[in-house]
Parts: structure tokens; C-alpha cells; sequence
């Protein structure tokens, strides 16, 4: 007897009947997610809604798919904007004097990379703020330095 998933009845163009059960159990042998199957008496043919179906989780995992893509993305744009307090100073930017700052490891774990340097503390750019003055930069550096002397 064949047991598939509603979604795999769907796409052999079977729907279920308005009183199917089903019966939960372990989709693989590494029991990491559960699914319900129905039996072959607990489904009719009808391809039309079928379809319908199969176009709707097609139109929820697009959905699904593009949120994961736009958090990447802004994700990446953050990770692009982290830099130490040297490098800032460097770009002729200021780190404000609440900024957060984070680890290399915590942002290496958080974006799956090796491309901080685990000792150093990094800011993001919306936490900094353009010298206005050459001054004002050799200053910030002077105090940067007094830091390792």
C-alpha cells in the first residue's frame, strides 16, 4: 500500500478526502523532522486541485526564499560596514564614544567566516562619524595610539 505526504499526493495529482487522519511519523532514519502520510484510501483524484495546490506552496516557498535572500543580503551589507577603530581612523572616521563594539570570534560565528581577526573589536559604519577637521583626526589618532604606549 502506498503512504506518501499530502504535497506528494498532490504532485501525482491527488488530493485528500475531507476525512483523511493520516499517520505522523519520521520522514528519514536521522529523525530530524516529522510529516503526515495517508494512505491510498485517503485520497481521490482530482488534478485540478492538485495543481492548485503544488502552485500555492510554490508561491509560499518563493516567498519564503526571497526573506531568506533580502536578510543575506542585509546581513552581508552589515558585515561590509565592520571595521577595527584603526582601520576607521584610517578612512578618516571617527568611532562615536558609545559605539558597540564586538569581538572578531562573536562575528566570525555569527556570519560563518574566518575573515575577523579574533582579537580585534570591530564597529559598524553607522557608528562612526566623518572628522570634520584634519585636527580633530590626528587627534583621535593620538588618543588611539596612547592606548598601546
Amino acid at each position: 500500500m502506498k503512504e506518501l505526504t499530502a504535497l506528494q499526493w498532490a504532485k501525482e495529482g491527488y488530493v485528500l478526502n475531507p476525512d483523511a487522519v493520516g499517520e505522523e511519523r519520521w520522514t528519514n532514519c536521522v529523525h530530524v523532522k516529522k510529516a503526515i502520510y495517508y494512505s491510498e484510501h485517503e485520497v481521490h483524484e482530482d488534478k485540478e486541485a492538485a495543481n492548485a495546490i503544488i502552485k500555492a506552496k510554490q508561491k509560499e516557498y518563493n516567498k519564503a526564499s526571497k526573506e531568506r535572500e533580502n536578510k543575506y543580503k542585509k546581513a552581508m551589507a552589515f558585515r561590509e560596514n565592520m571595521k577595527t577603530e584603526w582601520q576607521w581612523l584610517q578612512e578618516g572616521r571617527i568611532p562615536n564614544p558609545n559605539a558597540r563594539w564586538e569581538y572578531g570570534e562573536t562575528l566570525n560565528n555569527t556570519f560563518n567566516v574566518c575573515s575577523y581577526g579574533s582579537s580585534y573589536c570591530y564597529c559598524n559604519k553607522d557608528e562612526t562619524y566623518e572628522a570634520s577637521s584634519s585636527e580633530e583626526l590626528q587627534m583621535a589618532i593620538k588618543e588611539y595610539n596612547k592606548k598601546f604606549i
